[in-house]
């Protein structure tokens, strides 16, 4: 015994010293270690952490042994009894793997077993040795070990994250995953797990002061002006008068509506010269005061005026920039001398950058202090004392904490690009500022950021759209109109796509946003024969808001879509074909949705607003208390009566886009039939059927089928169902009792429901896109994308996790804003790296997000699943669908792979790492927006969406088949063509060669690669759909906007709450300081603006940058001549901008591009502009002199040939009473009268024989052109056809080739193995020979000495 005690103190010097020398090893050559323990077949343990903590030793990776009871294993069975137990955690200590810290604390032997001494430990052992000698050897055969050393995936307790360590088994794993779910489901019930998760703040500084945010000053009053006008002809002034309500502030800060009457100039051209401008409030008529009058007595003063009347007109807050910019565009000052600072301004400014005015930054937001100067040495290093300007505290704060801050002469800028000190405080407060002052859009660079307003302004309308029409974005205040403009003059320019993305959060105005894009674009490029007119958008968003939004926790109107709105423009400018394509619909909110939100609008709309025949129709006369879809009409009568008017608004809308009353009546019914089959329900336990069958009779007379013949589809066809979309992976994951698993009746009718609201919304998009194509040519077309914005039910106060359909969402905002890092960051810094231009940037972070990877990231062999890939890392959406389909899979199960290739440990916030565990085993937290919104997501029935449910596929064939002949010939129409991708994409219908182009790019996103073989999965679908609109964006040059929400309690419909900071008394338009900081962070607005500042966003190629601006340049014109090649470009393109007399910092030459600082290529797009219009003045002034010397030319001829008729009239005068002339003239006509009937007469059977022959070759010409159309359309689907299976036929033989090579070096492995097991046997029977040779020996020895013993005894 005290030799044994000997040699554990022995070892444990020898552990010692392996530390120490581990320490001092490199990370490569720790990790030639592990893979050479790893060889050997050794555990890689962490005794470190065995150390620090008596309940946590981890394993490098999860080490494919079976912790639970198992016959198998008996070196590790729990349950046995007390002593093997703790004999088994005697190895060490307590053995965890990483899904559970407590799952092996229930049995109690874990403290036991830790405090035994080495002695018993010795015992224990042995005692175990003896017994499992031969279980412990198949054991050690059945683990194989990876030969290649992986990346170890963060988990609690682990290593950091750049240490490596062996990867698992993958021959066990899923078994290891089953173990840990059984497992946790016996130990559960006793553990209970408490322990909160931290999510990190983005600002946690507080200090030892009243801290205040700064106040909110009231922007001044716009200036007034007078103006005087005339009486015209016409018998009015040139202005109309407009009434609206809007909110306005009184002297106390509290908010009112008060009625605003405006006076703005008329839709003639020559209204423009009045000098009004819309947004101009009316004041005083002839000098007495009318802001409390009526329209009437308005209108009864301005007709009493005489020929004049005069007017005091003042601009709203809203559109005060607007006006101002409009009118100094009008006067034709040059921008330069718009910004001109007076001499108090500039005083004032030089004061306060005297006293080092900086900003305090605090958790509660920002407040104003002045940094105080202290002898040297008096603070320590990286200290400053600062006095805050509320209340004068002196505090001691980290330069860290503090930002420059601007003069007040910025707060209101409308460029954040332009602040002298560009930091996140001067960011939030000139927002704040300007979102005070009813200033809710303001310029980021080349981007738009808009705040949402509480109420409606009244800064959109067609006559403020033509104040932006032509303009360059230099020229106009910061408005959504001007993104709009700045993409269409752009598309004129280059001739290249455009593209408008809006960003932001649920409820920050993305639609409405889009909306107005949309309505500019239609009325300022018009189209032909004004086919597109605002009225007809109108009706389509009306429509696309009744099926497609709801009422949601954090918006009142959302969208439950993503639509992409295509407008196509011909060479002319004007809008030659629109189509409208949506993805990604929230289908199952019709039948399973989430507490306190509403389903789709159209469903109260046609309870509430239909008529006595379609209610009798639709069997609505008698509604059913209880529904399993929670499907009920409005309880409150003004939710009625808005229901019964928006119905009406409806059914117009559906009327002006060309919809029969027949597909109208065709929805309403299938519309009908869905609230039926809620009110029908479904069974619980025991058989598969409907729960009332009295309703779900309704629901089959609606849809045209037996009631039989529903029931079969939505229950029987279950048996079938469910085929696997997995293929590949462990053996068994193949084979068990999943394929033919069952879903629940329930299921099965929230799919069918599902599955006919998905068919309703993919016809309504195909009627609105008939109604919008048009067969005109186009060149090019702008894309405006608008998705549902970020879901987080905990900001708007609501205690529950999120679901996959927000997850969807919000994984959608996450790539459109990796989008945006993309083409703000890392092709600029590409670009410039292209071009070798070398530049410093300061604080710019240029990582995207890291939560996409935790949802979508794909093997890198996804096409071939084998054993030795199946520990690569996925994201969420492939382990949905590996766990949809594999055997015991749960929900459990995914969380723990997911955490273990991607997490931390519970709670724990590992730098880098964005998602966390929750405070339940089904809860997870995902960091989005770079670690700024956490939101907690609650898995539980996830992988529903991961299986194939047969009721949702065949409600297409229910509505084919039915036996209305309004719903099946709807439905049979679309089936033939290819309005829908893969079920997901709909609304590619179109005859335009850009919309065929669009379809195609959609198309070969879906099968190429992996999704040929994946597109039929639920899962991967959402992947793939996202990827098909980020490839249709890439194409084009993108603007983006920036929808900002200014609180959270301001769009769930809750109470009004003061946010951080603000006083109570400070009205609606404030913001939530913490909500705007989180918004900016994410978005990486700060980083795009310094970028945007300190690099060179503008760039043209030399030639195009030469042609363009040699304008300026006439004596370099005259000397390259007019050619269009140029021997030296470069060379070019640097003598015109030496002669331009540009600043040498301003710009910079690459290889192949001029770049310009922000501003430059403005400022030369402005005298290019100038120069243009002297050009075009002189050539107008030649051609006037050339028109005036041909009219004097037309004058000379006129003279001439005057004076010759007068001298004809004079010689007929002397002739005409000549008895001779009256023969003539009298006998001439008669003669000439039997040939001119002849020669009619002929014409008549020329013209019918002509017509006849006509209307043979048109009647042939429609015919060939109707053979021809079919003939194209027909060849256009099977080119499409073709594409598709030629796609699919690659991926296949990719497959098959993957497939192959995997099968060759698997047979080539197993033939090294049989050889080296032939060797092995050789040399077990050389072996044998040997030993029965010595034994032999052995024997005859033996034998001899017996012989010998006997000889002696003998003897």
């Amino acid at each position: 015994m005290f030799n044994l005690i000997k040699k554990d103190k022995e070892k444990e010097g020898s552990r010692k010293e392996k530390k120490e020398k581990k320490e001092r090893m490199s990370a490569a050559e720790l990790r030639s270690l592990e893979e050479m323990s790893m060889r050997r077949g050794f555990f890689n343990l962490k005794r470190e952490a065995k150390r620090e903590s008596k309940n946590k030793v981890e394993i490098s990776n999860p080490i494919p042994i079976k912790v639970a009871s198992t016959n198998e294993l008996s070196l590790t069975d729990i349950e046995s009894d007390e002593f093997s137990n703790r004999s088994s955690m005697a190895l060490d200590d307590q053995i965890s793997v990483a899904s559970s810290t407590d799952d092996l604390k229930g049995e109690g032997g874990g403290q036991d077993g830790h405090r035994s001494s080495v002695r018993d430990r010795v015992a224990h052992f042995g005692s175990l040795a003896k017994q499992n000698s031969s279980q412990m050897g198949q054991m050690m055969k059945r683990f194989s070990f990876s030969q290649r050393s992986k990346e170890e995936s963060p988990s609690e307790g682990s290593t950091p994250s750049g240490q490596n360590s062996a990867a698992p088994s993958p021959q066990v794993e899923s078994k290891v995953f089953n173990m840990l779910r059984k497992h946790s489901q016996r130990v559960q019930p006793e553990v209970a797990d408490t322990k909160k998760v931290f999510i990190p703040e983005l600002v946690d500084k507080i200090f030892p002061a009243p801290l205040q945010l700064p106040t909110v000053v009231a922007p001044s009053a716009p200036e007034t002006r007078e103006l005087e006008l005339q009486r015209r002809n016409t018998g009015d002034f040139g202005f109309s008068l407009r009434r609206t309500t809007m909110l306005d502030c009184s002297p106390d800060g509290g908010v009112y509506r008060r009625v605003v009457h405006f006076a703005e100039p008329g839709a003639g051209t020559k209204d423009l010269a009045l000098g009004l401008v819309p947004g101009d409030r009316l004041v005083e008529i002839n000098g007495r005061n009318v802001e409390n009058k009526s329209r009437d007595e308005i209108v009864e003063m301005i007709r009493q005026s005489g020929d004049t009347v005069r007017l005091k007109v003042q601009p709203i807050l809203e559109l005060s920039e607007l006006s101002r910019c409009w009118l100094r565009n009008i006067e034709g000052l040059r921008r330069e001398a718009r910004h001109v600072k007076t001499e108090e301004q500039i005083t004032a400014e030089q004061a306060w950058y005297g006293s080092e005015k900086v900003w305090l930054v605090h958790k509660e937001g920002f407040s104003l202090a002045t940094v105080l100067k202290t002898e040297c040495g008096s603070l320590p290093e990286g200290r400053v004392k600062i006095k805050l300007e509320h209340d004068g505290t002196i505090l001691d704060v980290d330069e860290d904490d503090i930002e420059k801050a601007n003069p007040p002469t910025y707060d209101r800028s409308e460029d954040l690009a332009s602040l002298v000190y560009l930091n996140e405080s001067s960011m939030m407060h000139c927002l704040r500022q300007r979102y005070g002052g009813n200033l809710i859009h303001s310029f980021a660079g080349p981007n738009m950021v808009v705040i949402n307003p509480l109420s409606t302004p009244s800064m959109y309308s067609e006559k403020v759209m033509h104040m932006f029409k032509g303009c360059r974005r230099e020229d106009t205040a910061p408005h959504v109109y001007a993104v709009a403009q700045s993409a269409y003059r752009n598309l004129l320019t280059t001739q290249q796509d455009q593209s408008i993305v809006l960003l932001g959060k649920s409820g920050s105005g993305k639609t409405t946003n889009c909306q107005h894009l949309v309505q500019y674009l239609v009325s300022i490029a018009g189209s032909t024969g004004k086919i597109f007119s605002a009225e007809k958008w109108q009706a389509v968003y009306t429509i696309l808001e009744a099926f497609g939004n709801c009422s949601t926790t954090m918006n009142m109107n959302a969208s439950r879509f993503s639509h992409v709105v295509s407008l196509d423009f011909d060479q002319a400018g004007q809008v030659a074909s629109a189509s409208i394509q949506t993805m990604l619909l929230d289908k199952l909110r019709v039948s399973r949705r989430p507490e306190a939100e509403s389903t789709f609008n159209v469903f109260y709309y046609v309870m509430a607003g239909a008529d006595s025949a379609l209610r009798t129709e639709l069997h609505l006369n008698q509604l059913n208390e209880s529904s399993a879809f929670g499907i009920h009409s409005h309880s409150k009568t003004e939710d009625k009566q808005r229901a019964v008017q928006q119905f009406t608004k409806l059914q117009a809308a559906m009327k002006v886009l060309g919809i029969s009353v027949e597909e109208q009546r065709a929805l309403w019914l299938i519309l009908g039939a869905i609230y039926h089959l809620g009110a029908a329900g479904a069974t619980k336990a025991g058989r598969r059927q409907f729960a009332h069958h009295e309703w779900a009779q309704k629901a089959a007379y609606l849809l045209g089928c037996t009631l039989d013949e529903l029931s079969s589809l939505i229950f029987k066809n279950q048996t079938r169902g469910m085929q696997p979309l997995f293929r590949g992976g462990t053996d068994d994951a193949g084979t068990g009792d999943n394929l033919g698993s069952k879903f629940t009746a329930l299921e099965c009718l929230e799919s069918m429901a599902a599955g006919l609201y998905s068919e309703v919304f993919t016809v309504v998009i195909s009627l609105i896109n008939r109604a919008l194509k048009s067969s005109q040519h186009s060149l090019c077309s702008i894309l405006i994308v608008d998705t549902p914005g970020f879901q987080n039910p905990r900001l708007a106060q609501q205690q529950r996790g999120a679901t996959f359909e927000e997850l969807c969402h919000n994984y959608t905002q996450e790539r459109l804003q990796t989008l945006f890092h993309e083409r703000t960051f890392v092709q600029e810094l590409e670009r410039y790296k292209e071009e070798n231009i070398e530049l410093v940037l300061d604080d710019v972070e240029s990582s995207s997000s890291l939560s996409i990877a935790a949802i979508d990231q794909a093997p890198p062999q996804a096409l071939v699943r084998t054993l030795a890939r199946m520990e690569e890392a996925r994201g969420l959406l492939w382990l949905m669908e590996e766990e949809g389909v594999k055997p015991g899979g749960s929900e459990e199960i995914m969380l723990e792979r997911l955490f273990s290739y991607y997490s931390s440990g519970l709670g724990e916030n590992k730098e880098g790492s964005l998602l966390l565990r929750g405070e339940k085993s089904h809860l997870f937290l995902l960091g989005h927006s770079h670690g700024t919104d956490w939101v907690e997501y609650n898995v539980q029935g996830w992988l529903g969406h991961a299986k194939s449910n047969p009721a949702a596929q065949s409600a297409a064939t229910l509505l084919q088949d039915s036996q209305k002949k309004n719903i099946s010939g709807l439905f049979l129409g679309r089936a033939s063509g290819t309005t829908v991708l893969s079920g997901s994409i709909a609304g590619l219908e179109g005859s335009s060669q850009l919309a065929l182009r669009r379809a195609t790019s959609m198309r070969k996103t879906f099968t190429t690669g992996v999704a040929a073989v994946k597109k039929k999965s639920h899962c991967i679908q959402v992947k793939l759909q996202v990827d098909a609109l980020i490839d249709m964006v890439r194409r084009s040059k993108v603007h983006f906007v920036h929808c900002l929400l200014p609180k959270a309690e301001s769009v769930g419909g809750s109470d009004l709450r003061v946010p951080h900071g603000e006083s109570s008394d400070s009205g609606l338009m404030t913001l939530d300081v913490g909500l705007l900081r989180a918004q900016l962070r994410g978005s990486k607005l700060l980083d795009a603006l310094r970028i945007y500042r300190q690099g060179y966003p503008d760039h043209m190629v030399f030639s195009e940058f030469r042609r363009r601006f040699d304008v300026l340049a006439p004596h370099l014109t005259k000397k390259h001549g007019r050619n269009d090649i140029v021997p030296d470009e470069k060379r070019a393109v640097q003598e015109l901008l030496e002669s331009l007399e540009l600043e040498k910092s301003s710009y910079h030459l690459g290889l192949s591009k001029v770049f310009f600082r922000a501003g430059t290529l403005s400022m030369l797009e402005e005298q290019r502009d100038v120069q243009t219009r002297r050009n075009i003045s002189l050539f107008q002034a030649a051609c006037r002199g050339y028109l005036a010397r041909q009219a004097f030319k037309k004058r000379k001829i006129q003279d001439l040939a005057i004076r010759c008729i007068q001298k004809n009239i004079k010689k007929n005068r002397g002739v005409k009473g000549w008895p001779w002339w009256k023969l003539f003239t009298t006998v001439r006509p008669l003669i000439e009268v039997q040939l001119t009937e002849e020669q009619i007469r002929g014409k008549d059977e020329e013209i019918q024989q002509l017509k006849q022959k006509l209307e043979k070759m048109e009647k042939e010409r429609n015919e060939l052109r109707l053979n021809s159309d079919r003939l194209e359309s027909r060849m256009t689907e099977l080119s499409t056809e073709l594409a598709d299976e030629r796609n699919t036929a690659e991926s296949a033989s990719q497959l098959l080739e993957a497939e192959t090579s995997e099968r060759l070096r698997l047979e080539k492995d197993m033939k090294d193995l049989q050889t080296k097991f032939d060797c092995m046997k050789k040399q077990t029977e050389s072996m044998e020979m040997e030993v029965m040779e010595a034994r032999l020996i052995r024997a005859s020895e033996l034998n001899g000495e017996m012989d010998d013993d006997d000889t002696g005894q003998t003897q």
